[in-house]
């Protein structure tokens, strides 16, 4: 292609049309990603260049930008193009766009075929800040996130929620076992699974030192400040057994799985608002 051609544009305006060539394109590889078929980032970048007329950097950052719009959306975003924020209201258009053409998209068939590092100490981190967080949530995002809810879609997901509990039921039990306490590692219960679902927590696990730990698991594909569902059993043993209770939360399930600890008192650590009521007649 004509490099003075490419040149010429740089910096200019993306069009709706440039825009929508580019979206399109990362569904596309999105959907082979996540059927497991093989494709090229490289030959996609190329063949873009041939439709829009930018240079590979721009298409790039564009790409990083969707991943940007679906991560706040609470989905699953294509490894290699890290979310990149500072994006056009049109870009979040299109994104909505393809997911209303494909209704399936949010919720995929399957959520245990990306591997997950257990052994990798980056894998628990520390709670994120707010911090230039708001400044990525433009209108047009809080609009697609409102209509999208990725709270209740996460919340209604049960094959996510129990492959989230069943990586960190696998992790606690491999932290043990690296402590040197295989003993506490053979402990480790899957409440909610074999017990029951009423005791306002999923797992029970141990400190090295042998400190009980009971964790409710909140997973989600999205980033680590989507938001998420508490019962009001969760909400109540939270504040009884305060000293053990913690909340485990999973984010980028899909994608890079990491995960971090929130304690009571929860009314310190979260924005809690009520959004539903038990009702009866009078």
């Amino acid at each position: 292609m004509d490099r003075e051609r490419i040149e010429g544009i740089t910096g200019t305006p993306w069009t709706e049309s440039e825009i929508s060539a580019v979206v399109d394109s990362y569904f596309r590889m999105l959907a082979s990603e996540r059927a497991g078929v093989a494709y090229s980032k490289a030959q996609s970048r190329r063949q873009l260049m041939e439709t829009v007329h930018r240079t590979d950097g721009s298409i790039e950052r564009k790409l990083q930008n969707i991943s940007a719009v679906l991560d706040m959306l609470g989905t699953q975003w294509i490894n290699g193009y890290k979310p990149l924020a500072h994006y056009q209201d049109a870009l979040v258009a299109a994104v909505e766009h393809n997911v209303g053409q494909a209704p399936d998209f949010l919720y995929p068939a399957s959520t245990a075929s990306q591997p997950l590092a257990l052994n990798d100490d980056a894998v628990f981190v520390a709670p994120p800040s707010a911090a230039d967080f708001e400044k990525t949530l433009t209108p047009a995002v809080r609009r697609l996130v409102g209509k999208f809810d990725p709270a209740e879609r996460d919340a209604r997901n049960r094959q996510l929620g129990k492959a989230g509990k069943k990586f960190v039921v696998e992790f606690e039990r491999d932290r043990l076992r690296r402590a040197g306490r295989d003993d506490l590692a053979e402990k480790v219960r899957w409440v909610s699974d074999l017990d029951g679902d009423g005791y306002g927590y999923d797992l029970r696990s141990f400190e090295p030192d042998g400190e009980e730990r009971l964790l409710e698991i909140k997973t989600t594909c999205g980033h680590e400040r989507t938001a998420f569902w508490l019962t009001r059993r969760e909400v109540d043993v939270a504040a009884e057994r305060r000293d053990r209770y913690r909340i485990r939360r999973v984010f980028h399930f899909r994608n890079r799985a990491q995960m971090f600890e929130i304690a009571p008192p929860l009314e310190q650590a979260l924005f809690m608002t009520a959004t539903t009521y038990s009702a009866e007649p009078r």
